[in-house]
């Protein structure tokens, strides 16, 4: 059993593919099979079954997936400790944000963090929160930045700060010349959503529960079309009114495109996280960046 190996069925656990394993490790199909199969003969168990057009993990993968994940977090954690050796002069981070994080004030502080400390190379991930919680399991980054609590009790958090949610509209809109609007008059404007499932989505569709407001949106965003995008556009040019991340709002209420509404009692915010995995060392410089964040204000 090789490190080589651990790392490549994490890839294929990861993807639930050998084939795409295969082509995120820039390797051929028959080397992933290969390397995996090793580890088949080594354990005497199966580690994948077919579902469908999908592979999935057996229970003995299972635990393999998590010893090894284990193992790398550690192995990586050796790298840090060298670095360790010459103090905050030189070394490596890799950061990761989820995108509210990296609309706000995320890519801000790491290039502050990075003038502070330049002989430390910073790399910056921005995706959304379960895919950095997965990379933090792997050893891939350092810290990260959640949009919510972790699932993994391999990864410890602890809360950060907030982001307010506005409610936004065209500036033309009749009720942005009011000096405050209730959720009521909001329920019975067209509503501009995300999909279900988004955490925004969830926490005002709760709002309108406890006041027993209708909730039925005119139009729902997916992700895959670009959803902050989408409902900015969609605002602007009339066709309803969102509630909406404040910071992802910002540059278009600046450029005249977005009017934020001044709500009485809504009092709605999203809750970000500093996250690191637990078994982890670690060095100096992950907890420098941990206390920069901590300090730093933008």
């Amino acid at each position: 059993m090789t490190l080589h190996q651990l790392k490549v069925f994490a890839k294929v656990a990861e993807l639930q593919s050998f084939t795409e394993a295969a082509k995120a490790l820039r390797l051929s199909q028959p080397s992933v099979s290969s390397l995996v199969q090793g580890l088949v003969r080594e354990f005497n168990y199966k580690l994948f079954e077919r579902r469908g057009l999908k592979i999935a993990l057996t229970p003995e993968g299972k635990v393999l997936l998590r010893r090894t994940q284990e193992a790398l977090a550690v192995i990586e954690g050796t790298r840090d400790e060298i670095d360790e050796i010459h103090g905050l002069k030189k070394g490596r981070l890799s950061v990761g944000g989820c995108t509210l994080a990296a609309a706000s004030f995320l890519p801000v502080t790491v290039q502050a963090f990075k003038k502070k400390y330049p002989g430390i190379e910073v790399t910056l991930m921005i995706q959304r929160s379960p895919s950095l919680e997965k990379k933090l399991l792997e050893g891939q980054l350092d810290l990260a930045i959640l949009g919510f609590p972790p699932s993994s009790r391999l990864v410890v958090s602890k809360p950060y700060c907030d982001e307010e949610i506005v409610v936004i509209a065209p500036p033309n809109h009749p009720l942005s010349k009011k000096r405050s609007v209730s959720l009521e008059m909001l329920s019975k404007e067209p509503l501009i959503t995300p999909e279900k499932g988004r955490s925004t989505r969830e926490m005002v569709e709760q709002k309108f529960v406890e006041k027993r407001l209708p909730f039925v949106p005119v139009l729902e965003v997916g992700a895959e079309f670009g959803a902050r995008d989408a409902i900015r556009n969609a605002v602007s040019n009339g066709l309803g009114i969102a509630f909406f991340a404040k910071c992802h709002a910002l540059a278009d209420v600046r450029a005249g495109r977005l009017k934020v509404l001044k709500v009485s009692n809504l009092d709605l915010k999203r809750t970000l996280y500093i996250a690191m995995h637990k078994n982890r060392q670690h060095s100096s410089i992950i907890q420098a960046f941990a206390n920069f964040l901590t300090r730093y204000k933008v």
